[in-house]
């Protein structure tokens, strides 16, 4: 092992270092021109980034926003000479008018006494304020018996309205004569030979031959007449009130009624079809639905029962 002997040579030792540094500089000048431009602009980023975070270090990062970002005031820093709120200016700004009045400005004797006298009620004023008060009171309890009265027929004529309604779909009329191929059925599975899968049945399926008559189970307003429904072609939908709709599928025509119309109970709408496309593989059919509040419930419970 080498070992450096005293004195050392130092000018032999500075003579390697430039040479190796010469040579270096060499090697680096034969480098292409591209490869020195891409070595200077990698070696001006890094100083470049170092630069920034020693600045961001030293000056506690970049201040953008210095008065958003401004540091609470000690104690021995506010300034106890600070300007005081005018009391009085508040309250007569802010305040009532008759106690900003007592408090900015005291009465006198004299004018206190005279207010005293003006301020003095009459008794027949008295006595006249106090009747047009209960006349005022007489009038807001008529005017709550009456509304009260205006509820309770309201709620009467409801009910009866409801009640009739009730009376009706225990009375329905049959919607097509035929026989039920497919009953109602929302709590299990019936399988569907067009869709080829088990599904809910929302309504009953009435079998009969193209062209019987389809008619209304009971009075009642037709709001829907649709001929192009994706799942049961031409359908029609009667309001009969209380929230009891029926709905009519699978018809053959959209041209006996029209929406707004006002039915009576067993008059023909339209006719059997085959214009459902999610029925389309069975035999011609009724489709027809009750619904109550927007639900579907079983149409054979009003229906009358034909063998």
């Amino acid at each position: 092992m080498n070992r450096f002997k005293w004195p050392v040579k130092l000018s032999s030792s500075f003579k390697r270092f430039k040479e190796s540094g010469n040579k270096l500089i060499n090697q680096v000048i034969q480098l292409p021109k591209k490869t020195l431009f891409a070595a200077f602009l990698i070696s001006l980023l890094i100083i470049a980034n170092s630069f920034f975070w020693w600045y961001r270090a030293t000056h506690k990062g970049f201040e953008f926003n210095e008065s958003a970002d401004k540091e609470p005031l000690s104690e021995w820093q506010i300034d106890m000479n600070e300007q005081v709120l005018n009391e009085e200016n508040i309250e007569r700004q802010y305040g009532l008018n008759d106690n900003t009045q007592n408090v900015s400005s005291p009465p006198k004797e004299g004018q206190g006494k005279k207010e005293e006298q003006q301020n003095l009620v009459k008794p027949s004023e008295v006595s006249g304020n106090l009747y047009q008060q209960a006349d005022l009171d007489t009038g807001k309890v008529e005017k709550t018996r009456e509304d009260e009265h205006d509820n309770i027929t309201k709620a009467a004529g409801e009910k009866s309205e409801e009640t009739a309604v009730v009376s009706a779909m225990a009375t329905m009329a049959m919607p097509a004569m035929g026989r039920v191929t497919t009953a109602f059925a929302m709590d299990t599975l019936v399988y569907s030979k067009t869709l080829e899968q088990w599904n809910c049945h929302s309504g009953i399926d009435i079998a009969a031959d193209i062209g019987t008559p389809v008619k209304a189970v009971m009075d009642g307003t037709v709001v829907e007449v649709t001929n192009n429904d994706p799942k049961l072609g031409v359908v029609i939908v009667i309001d009969h009130g209380c929230g009891v709709k029926t709905l009519y599928g699978n018809l053959n025509s959209d041209k006996l009624v029209k929406e707004g119309n006002q039915v009576k109970k067993g008059q023909v709408i339209s006719a059997i079809g085959k214009t459902a496309p999610y029925e389309i593989e069975d035999p011609p059919h009724l489709h027809f639905e009750v619904l109550k509040d927007g639900k579907n419930i079983d149409p054979q419970q009003y229906l009358p029962k034909i063998r």
